[in-house]
């Protein structure tokens, strides 16, 4: 169920999520940012997965599980407790290292 008012959400409840082609689940948008879930992600591999940039930024946090995340020439290992940031532009991949359950917000928001 989905409550707003004219063009703006203000609540999406569960069973309201859409979910994007790369298995994560699209939560609520403002107008400025989006939010979406990754969860209960699978251990993955980067082989065959190019680094690419976005026209937006990203910012997370890992609830459970760990990644890798590779960006401008890093890598950088996120485990439970750990946010973080991928600026808008940069060259990115990441890799699932553990069962990943993280929330990320998007900034301008992103559709579902």
């Amino acid at each position: 169920m989905t409550q707003n008012s004219g063009s703006q959400q203000y609540k999406v409840s569960r069973d309201g999520t859409k979910h994007g082609q790369d298995g994560q689940h699209h939560l609520v948008a403002g107008q400025q940012g989006s939010m979406r879930l990754w969860h209960n992600e699978q251990p993955s591999d980067t082989e065959g997965k190019q680094p690419h940039a976005n026209d937006y930024e990203t910012l997370g946090y890992v609830i459970s599980g760990k990644v890798e995340l590779k960006l401008d020439s890093q890598t950088i290992m996120l485990g439970e407790g750990d946010s973080y940031c991928v600026p808008r532009g940069v060259q990115h991949t990441y890799r699932v290292t553990e069962t990943l359950t993280a929330v990320e917000v998007t900034t301008p928001g992103q559709a579902g």
